[in-house]
């Protein structure tokens, strides 16, 4: 069996779009460098509000496990009040403090005597 042979196919020619035939913007004269691009203007940036003119945000409500977290806390700082622990009863109201907890200085109790 012979090789069959082909024919290639027929050349298609490329018809020319709009954009080949379009004038090319004039470029720098040889030897000079080409001008920079002139920038765009930019967009005049708006100051922020002032802070004085916001509202206070509301409140959120404290799930239930937060307001189980903060009795907890309250009651540990009490505690150690209680029992002259200084340095313990300060970590206790910073954290009472981190989540904006309201609490009132624990005072010690006076021990009971018999």
């Amino acid at each position: 069996m012979a090789a069959r042979k082909t024919t290639p196919p027929p050349a298609v020619q490329q018809e020319q779009t709009p954009a080949s035939t379009e004038a090319r913007e004039p470029t720098a004269p040889v030897g000079q460098p080409p001008a920079p691009p002139e920038p765009e203007p930019t967009p005049p940036v708006e100051p922020a509000p002032p802070e004085d003119d916001q509202e206070p945000e509301e409140p959120r409500e404290r799930t239930a496990v937060e307001a189980a977290y903060i009795a907890a806390l309250q009651r540990e700082r009490e505690g150690y009040t209680r029992y002259g622990r200084k340095d313990r009863a300060a970590e206790v109201e910073a954290e009472l403090d981190r989540l904006d907890a309201p609490f009132e200085r624990a005072v010690p109790a006076p021990l009971e005597t018999a």
